[in-house]
């Protein structure tokens, strides 16, 4: 009897162990370990940038107006479902190219003319990058990227995606 109760014993701390690694496994390669903002070159087909990102953080877009030469910044938060909600648009000028007809509330402050409370969402952002024009990408206020690293004409798709495994890189 004693035997194989021992027996019993020895079998399920041996099955216990198992579930253990299996879990670690899971935990470590498989399990969702977060979401990230992701820049990803769709013709060389590799991540240029990942960073954690959650609902809420907020997202600055700079570029120069191609003609004008003049700043451009796009503002966009990170919603419920990790799309990106483009909440304003400041640029140093309105003509040519620059949108003037939108039914939004716009101010001009400090020499830029503010377009807020658009509210378009975008499942993702998909950019023919110019080396010149494009310039940087912020995250709650910290550069997280400087476009005019890539070469030119790189077409970047920037999206969000779940990270698979805290054991990952």
């Amino acid at each position: 009897m004693e035997r194989s109760k021992g027996r019993v014993i020895f079998r399920a701390a041996i099955l216990c162990g198992m579930a253990a690694v299996i879990l670690f496994i899971y935990w470590g390669y498989y399990a969702p370990a977060g979401r990230y903002f992701r820049l990803y070159d769709r013709e060389n087909e590799k991540t240029v940038l990942q960073v954690p990102v959650k609902s809420g953080d907020k997202l600055r877009l700079e570029i120069e107006h191609s003609f004008e030469h003049i700043p451009w910044f796009e503002y966009y938060t990170v919603t419920e479902d990790y799309q990106f909600n483009l909440d304003a648009i400041a640029v140093a000028g309105y003509g040519a190219g620059i949108p003037a007809e939108m039914d939004v509330p716009t101010r001009i402050e400090d020499g830029m003319v503010w377009m807020e409370e658009i509210n378009t969402v975008f499942p993702y952002f998909s950019w023919l990058t110019n080396d010149r024009y494009m310039k940087t990408l912020t995250l709650n206020d910290t550069e997280i990227f400087d476009f005019r690293t890539l070469p030119n004409a790189s077409r970047i798709r920037g999206d969000t995606v779940i990270r698979k495994g805290h054991l990952t890189k």
